[in-house]
């Protein structure tokens, strides 16, 4: 019978590779992004910024021990968001200009979201 620190053990490493299954997922989708956005298509990136909070923010949960594996990956999402938000800034400028195209509230909401994940 397993006691309940191998379980602990256990439970943790399973959390670590979903995290780190979610975290590749993720880095497709970021991916899929920039390709669309360099061919001058839409993104709807609010499930990706949905996504994205919530595996970081339970990879921030995990023992720092438990979460090193997955730093590398972290970084390498890390700039491809920086390289989406390059490829967004030379598609579309500065959002705010955006408010005359679909409304000043959701020009205002999409800067908000992206200054508060990308400061």
């Amino acid at each position: 019978m397993k006691n309940k620190t191998d379980n602990d053990k256990a439970m943790s490493i399973k959390s670590m590779e979903a995290l780190s299954a979610d975290l590749v997922k993720i880095e497709s989708l970021i991916s899929t992004a920039v390709r669309l956005v360099e061919e001058g298509r839409v993104v709807d990136l609010a499930a990706l910024q949905e996504r994205t909070k919530q595996v970081c923010d339970a990879a921030v949960q995990l023992p720092a021990k438990d979460a090193k594996p997955l730093i590398p990956t972290m970084e390498s999402l890390l700039k491809q968001l920086d390289t989406l938000t390059e490829n967004l800034t030379k598609r579309y400028g500065d959002l705010p200009i955006l408010s005359s195209q679909v409304g000043s509230n959701t020009a205002a909401s999409v800067y908000g979201r992206t200054l508060k994940h990308f400061p």
